[in-house]
C-alpha cells in the first residue's frame, strides 16, 4: 500500500480529515486517530466501524489481521447469504 500505512488508508476512506473521523467516533480531539496512525493500529473496539465508515474499502481482516484472521471476518454479511 504505496507510502500509506493499512491505519493511514482505512482512516482517509473513512473522512476527509482526522478532525471529521474524529468527530464521527465522537472524540472530542482528533488525537486518538492520530495516534491510531503513529501506532500502526487501531484499537479492537473501533475496527468494525471505522472500517464501515470507510465504505469497507479496507476491511476487517486487512487492518487487524490478528483479530480478524480470515479474510471475511467482520464484514456485513449480504442479503443473499445464509446465517
Amino acid at each position: 500500500m504505496s507510502d500509506l500505512n493499512v491505519t493511514e488508508a482505512a482512516i482517509k476512506a473513512a473522512g476527509p480529515s482526522l478532525s471529521e473521523v474524529a468527530r464521527r467516533f465522537g472524540f472530542k480531539s482528533p488525537q486518538s486517530v492520530a495516534n491510531w496512525i503513529i501506532n500502526h493500529q487501531v484499537p479492537s473496539e473501533r475496527v468494525i466501524q471505522l472500517c464501515e465508515l470507510g465504505g469497507w474499502a479496507i476491511t476487517p481482516h486487512e487492518l487487524r489481521p490478528d483479530i480478524y484472521p480470515n479474510e471475511s471476518d467482520g464484514l456485513p454479511r449480504r442479503a443473499d447469504e445464509k446465517e
